[in-house]
């Protein structure tokens, strides 16, 4: 039987005022609950994990879709386009033009 003893608790991720918990899979910018799909909240979860670090839209795929890359680059892309949408703040995602993507933290800035 599952109990709180045998679940470890994942910790939140913050960036600025934007607060990623996994364990309840919410997103809040600025004290706003994101109204994120499953896809979207792992992506996000993903690249905020890695901040400033460039992410291939194959190794994001392969992360958050556990499969095989097929059309992973059109699949990314629609789903960082929903994102940064969602988001409201574009900047925060940059595309790295022939690499990928990453979660841009700037200096000083919690982590």
């Amino acid at each position: 039987m599952l109990g709180p003893a045998n679940i470890e608790r994942i910790p939140t991720l913050q960036h600025g005022d934007l607060l990623i918990d996994p364990q309840c899979c919410t997103a809040t910018l600025a004290g706003k609950v994101l109204q994120l799909f499953p896809k979207e909240f792992e992506t996000l979860y993903l690249l905020a994990q890695y901040p400033n670090w460039v992410l291939s839209p194959r190794q994001i795929y392969e992360h958050v879709w556990k499969e095989d890359p097929v059309d992973c680059d059109h699949i990314v892309r629609n789903t960082i386009c929903q994102l940064r949408r969602k988001l409201a703040r574009p900047e925060l995602i940059q595309t790295v033009v022939g690499y990928g993507y990453k979660f841009v933290v700037e200096s000083g800035v919690d982590q």
